[in-house]
């Protein structure tokens, strides 16, 4: 049975979550390891993955560290103790908190890097440190053409649809109800605090818009550590009808995937600052409306010829709640292309690595 070491964001990230369950799903006669800086079930993505937390190996880095005389971990060790490596996730690679190192695989082992954007980034040597990283690597995968063209030259670069579009949805309760779900970001954390009261503005006049309109409301917590919940419970604090605060219904991810994807799957319109909730709208054949707070949504929406409203954050000022039309509320894209496309991304993972 192949051993496989996973670099991922975990963080109880209902996205990043997505991806790791999504890939451990695929290739279910394999054996994982993962480190996390949070107590994960240990059961969550499945029996064959062991989930290793930070707080447990603090010691042993030291102990690793003081050894070698060098800046090593525990977790460098169990890369080459593993027949490969895979890197997982979305925006993995920003300058302003991503070292290149924090990615090098040594010890001769494989290393793929799948479902990522590149950037935004400032500096040409930031990109010419990763132009090794992915020039190194077996395999390297992004989510948009953007990324994909900075990169084109390499052999091991390729480009497919976000990994999300292959989730598989049979299980999920998909239904039509009246219900609109608004995923919400923390613009402080996310952005910047000057766009924070302009967008909690805004999601209210979307929860009158839509409770005028006879929708039920919910707002969505992806991510409790990136300020989700703060950034719902400020809304919410925010709406001075107190009939209308009453209606409004919350969902925080905990880490119950299944339990997420139903409350997607119980809406006709998702409007997504969170980049996922978008992508998962789209799977699931709802209408949806981005709010985009970068330009990895915009570019992603392109790539898919997304005709819809798009709002975006940083120009709030430019958009009109009642530029919203019947149209707007009723439009969907078709996606049956990109879901078959996503599964690109496991191209190369395919010959190497079991499916059960």
């Amino acid at each position: 049975m192949k051993k496989v070491y996973i670099k991922a964001y975990l963080a109880y990230n209902f996205g990043d979550d997505l991806f790791v369950h999504i890939f451990c799903n695929r290739y279910k006669n394999v054996e994982y390891q993962m480190m996390t800086k949070f107590g994960y079930p240990s059961n969550i993505f499945g029996k064959n993955v062991k989930l290793i937390n930070q707080k447990d190996v603090k010691f042993i880095n030291k102990i690793v560290r003081l050894l070698t005389l060098k800046n090593n971990s525990y977790e460098n060790i169990l890369m080459k103790k593993n027949d490969m490596t895979l890197v997982i996730g979305g925006s993995m690679f920003m300058e302003k908190n991503t070292s290149p190192s924090k990615y090098f695989v040594g010890g001769g082992k494989d290393y793929y890097i799948i479902g990522s954007n590149f950037g935004p980034y400032q500096t040409n040597e930031y990109y010419n440190k990763f132009y090794n990283v992915f020039k190194d690597a077996k395999d390297v995968c992004f989510r948009e053409k953007y990324s994909y063209d900075l990169f084109s030259d390499l052999d091991s670069v390729r480009v497919a649809p976000d990994i999300v579009f292959s989730l598989d949805v049979s299980s999920i309760k998909i239904t039509d109800s009246k219900n609109v779900v608004i995923s919400v970001i923390d613009c402080e954390k996310k952005m910047d605090v000057k766009y924070k009261d302009k967008y909690e503005d805004k999601i209210i006049e979307l929860i009158k818009y839509f409770d005028n309109r006879g929708y039920g409301v919910t707002l969505m917590s992806f991510c409790k550590l990136e300020g989700d919940e703060e950034a719902i419970s400020s809304i919410i604090s925010k709406i001075s009808d107190d009939t209308l605060k009453e209606k409004v219904k919350t969902y925080f991810y905990k880490g119950n995937i299944k339990e997420a994807l139903d409350v997607i799957g119980g809406s006709q319109i998702v409007v997504g600052s969170r980049f996922h909730a978008n992508i998962l709208g789209l799977v699931m054949n709802k209408t949806v409306i981005p709010m985009a707070y970068s330009d990895k949504t915009i570019n992603v929406l392109n790539d898919c010829n997304f005709e819809g409203k798009i709002i975006d954050i940083r120009e709030l000022d430019n958009f009109d709640i009642n530029e919203l039309n019947d149209d707007d509320l009723k439009y969907k894209l078709d996606v049956s292309k990109q879901i078959q496309e996503a599964s690109r991304h496991f191209e190369k993972l395919d010959l190497v690595l079991e499916r059960k």
